[in-house]
């Protein structure tokens, strides 16, 4: 079999949809929460480092409580707690908040290294421990339709719960009067201040927001992908996150169009190892796609912002 014959047999395959789905759970998760801070101004940069704590507590507190969905409790707190940690670096001791979410990036792999030594007697991985996933969800009357039940039934719950916060963000962001003060926070700061709104307050909701979801993102990837915790659990999907997000123009409908496009090349990465390609290009291709996306935004941005400019010195 030719490697293009292989390439059609993996586009043609309902099982490579339903890995797509799946793998962009994670990343649709911390997209959100880079969209919720970039919407208050407030860069969420420390995204990895969230997802991966969040992850290694999840997987702690799964181990000792004998429960899965404490883990994902401890996982939601963890993250939370790290954006509520950004916002106080940032906001109350002001440090810059890109180096703040350096700062956590850098942390998050030193940390779990140590806990999970200290735990589990294992310097990368919890494997040992074996915590268990969350369960798998049937649709009723989906899961018969061929092809498209298929893809769509059988999914862990995770997956179901992150499409639905897509339509609950856009409604939080849209249509409430908190979404309305970090939209307006984020657009002008000293014009929602003197009306009365607390920047600070309203950007360290956005972030504890982020940090929630991120903290989503990490429990997804040590309960559904696998059922312990291991050093290189995240892979730099936090970073993709925030590709993303830019990308996305830090809007919902777009974090989940740019997260389907990332999710679309992680599951053709797994997929196509089966057609003779090389590990080495097929691990690199999600990370290309992220360079080459945010090139083609840069360049249309760009043009857009020059078409503007034209049409202001034409008036």
């Amino acid at each position: 079999m030719s490697i293009l014959e292989g390439l059609a047999n993996v586009i043609t395959n309902p099982v490579f949809y339903f890995t797509v789905i799946t793998v962009t759970a994670p990343i649709l998760f911390a997209t959100l929460g880079c969209s919720v801070a970039q919407k208050a101004d407030a860069t969420n940069m420390g995204m990895e480092g969230i997802m991966m704590i969040s992850s290694f507590v999840g997987v702690v507190v799964s181990h000792f409580t004998n429960s899965t969905w404490l883990g994902l409790l401890a996982s939601v707190i963890a993250g939370t707690l790290m954006g509520l940690f950004v916002a106080y670096f940032a906001l109350v001791l002001k440090v810059n908040i890109i180096l703040v979410g350096i700062a956590l990036n850098l942390i998050g792999p030193g940390i779990t290294a140590f806990f999970c030594y200290v735990l589990s007697g294992d310097r990368s991985t919890t494997a040992a421990w074996q915590t268990g996933r969350l369960p798998s969800i049937d649709i009723p009357g989906v899961k018969d339709i061929p092809v498209l039940g298929d893809i769509i039934s059988g999914q862990p719950v995770l997956v179901y719960i992150v499409f639905i916060l897509v339509a609950v963000c856009s409604f939080f962001l849209y249509k409430t009067r908190t979404g309305l003060r970090i939209r307006a926070v984020g657009e002008n700061p000293n014009a929602a201040s003197s009306v009365g709104v607390s920047v600070n307050k309203t950007k360290t909701i956005a972030l504890a927001i982020s940090g929630m979801l991120g903290g989503f993102g990490g429990a997804f990837l040590s309960t559904c992908f696998l059922s312990y915790f291991t050093i290189a659990i995240t892979s730099g999907r936090g970073f993709v996150a925030l590709a993303a997000c830019t990308m996305g123009g830090a809007t919902p409908l777009g974090s989940l169009l740019t997260s389907l496009l990332f999710g679309f090349f992680y599951g053709f990465a797994n997929f196509s190892r089966a057609l003779g390609i090389p590990d080495q290009l097929l691990t690199m291709l999600p990370y290309v796609a992220v360079i080459v996306g945010l090139v083609i935004y840069s360049v249309v941005r760009q043009r857009n912002e020059l078409k503007k400019l034209k049409r202001g010195s034409g008036k």
